[in-house]
């Protein structure tokens, strides 16, 4: 059966799934990390103040890719052979520079410029194979929190007039990927065999601020919406887009059943 209070997290150095994770541990969650350097997250975790003893004894930190079927699968079944409630994914490349005489406008590249979309086909075969080698945890599908970004939807405009022009043109590259990563997991919810219960995709503005949870205005200032009526704004910080996703969604005493099946716009 499937641990209640159990969360697994890719790109959990990432600034929104950090503070996210973060949030997780301070509440008393268990926790599996896949990570390419585990002491980089040891140490983001230690910098912002966590109790050594919570970190060994609520994570499991897994040193891996998450491009690797085998590495997901250990990950996802850190919890006593169980699935987790909960799948946090918040992967991205490097940023790069990026010039085409084509298309001299597409400046913003990355190191990696399908690592959203692989990462995500990793997690849809890593589970359709668990589920092929023990079929009784198909009763127990977790939830997918998958980290996307505004500019991408299929609805109404999610992006102010001003910002428009910078978003659609020069940042095209990295956001033909999330879009591919948004079709692969919306397509997998639409099949009546998904790998997942179901899913949130979350699409923050433009992201400031640093990786510690710490840094935030604080949650009265951040405003939501949905793809058919999405919250449009300038930007967001980074921890409070992490703590919003524990605080609707993973929190067992504050969570929104309704934002599952949405793909939720924040901003400040």
């Amino acid at each position: 059966m499937s641990s209640k209070s159990s969360i697994a997290f890719f790109g959990a150095t990432g600034g929104v799934t950090n503070a996210t994770l973060v949030h997780t541990l301070l509440a008393g969650y268990k926790i599996a990390a896949l990570v390419r350097t585990p002491q980089k997250l040891r140490k983001q975790l230690a910098d912002q103040g966590l109790n050594q003893s919570a970190i060994d004894n609520q994570m499991t930190i897994k040193e891996g890719n998450a491009l690797d079927v085998a590495a997901v699968k250990q990950t996802l079944l850190s919890f006593d052979g169980h699935l987790p409630k909960y799948v946090v994914t918040g992967l991205g490349g490097s940023p790069k520079f990026n010039f085409d005489m084509c298309h001299p406008l597409h400046i913003a590249g990355l190191d990696n410029a399908e690592i959203c979309s692989t990462a995500a086909k990793t997690l849809v075969t890593a589970l359709q194979e668990i589920y092929n080698e023990q079929p009784a945890l198909k009763s127990y599908k977790p939830l997918l929190i998958f980290l996307s970004t505004t500019g991408v939807t299929r609805g109404p405009e999610d992006v102010p007039f001003g910002m428009r022009f910078f978003y659609h043109q020069m940042l095209t590259i990295p956001h033909i990927d999330k879009k591919k990563m948004e079709d692969i997991y919306r397509g997998e919810i639409e099949k009546p065999d998904s790998v997942f219960r179901d899913i949130v995709g979350i699409r923050p503005t433009l992201l400031s601020g640093t990786a510690s949870y710490t840094d935030a205005s604080g949650l009265a200032g951040v405003r939501s919406g949905y793809e058919d009526k999405p919250a449009t704004g300038f930007s967001i910080k980074r921890a409070d887009v992490g703590h919003w996703i524990f605080q609707n969604i993973i929190n067992e005493s504050t969570r929104k059943s309704d934002v599952e099946g949405q793909m939720v716009s924040l901003t400040s």
